[in-house]
């Protein structure tokens, strides 16, 4: 359960969110919503405060980069709207026909068919809901291959490719060697998709982002710099919603 905290670092009361866990060591993470900390069980809230007390510059450098970002895209759910896909746009058209919910791609067109007397917010969830299911499919279909040809290089073993809705990651490897994938990456480049599947593939060597980690990336990818400057850069510019 997360609790509601303040802090005052560099004269600034900065809110944050706390978490308890089974974590050995406290852990700090930036999005959108705010700061948030997790930490073990057996820590004391001081101990928490002078952990934030070390990182005040990483954490206020990281909020005002969030805070200059662009905000995420709202959608209108109209037709002749744009939605981003693999770095160019796709033009939705709505049709209201039957009373089953579909998505398909048509070119540079994205069909979406649904219930015309749907209305307000139960037509916005539809509708968001069945544009989520469109980009889960052809994520899985598009960055599942990816995964595993970077894990063959590495001569690991991968055991599920998941493409799901995570607000805070591009990505993660869990220790059973299952690595999920945001589906939103498929409005990005697919150089930037490249990436990601990369990095994430390294974890099945290196759990870590260690040095040895990076150089796992780059045995993949010599140029995943470049690349993780623009995920870091443009990726507001990519979001679907």
């Amino acid at each position: 359960m997360s609790q509601a905290r303040t802090i005052i670092l560099a004269g600034q009361e900065i809110a944050f969110t706390l978490k308890r866990s089974r974590r050995r060591t406290i852990g700090f993470s930036i999005s959108r919503d705010g700061l948030s900390v997790t930490a073990p069980m057996r820590v004391s809230e001081r101990e928490i405060g002078r952990a934030l007390e070390s990182k005040a510059g990483w954490i206020l450098t990281k909020l005002d980069d969030w805070t200059n970002r662009p905000a995420p895209r709202a959608l209108a759910l109209e037709s002749g709207e744009s939605l981003p896909w693999l770095g160019g746009e796709l033009t939705l058209e709505i049709r209201g026909e039957g009373v089953r919910t579909t998505v398909r791609r048509d070119g540079d067109r994205l069909i979406l068919k649904a219930d015309p007397t749907l209305t307000g917010e139960l037509r916005e969830r539809t509708l968001k809901s069945a544009l989520q299911r469109f980009y889960k499919r052809e994520g899985e279909a598009l960055m599942a291959p990816k995964v595993e040809a970077y894990a063959d290089r590495l001569s690991r073993p991968v055991r599920k490719v998941i493409i799901r809705d995570q607000k805070r990651r591009w990505g993660s490897c869990a220790s059973d060697a299952t690595i999920r994938l945001n589906w939103r990456l498929m409005g990005f480049p697919e150089e930037l998709i490249d990436y990601v599947c990369a990095h994430e593939a390294a974890h099945l060597v290196q759990p870590n982002h260690s040095p040895a980690y990076w150089r796992v990336v780059e045995s993949l990818m010599p140029d995943w710099q470049d690349r993780r400057n623009r995920m870091r850069a443009e990726a507001d510019r990519w979001v679907a919603f």
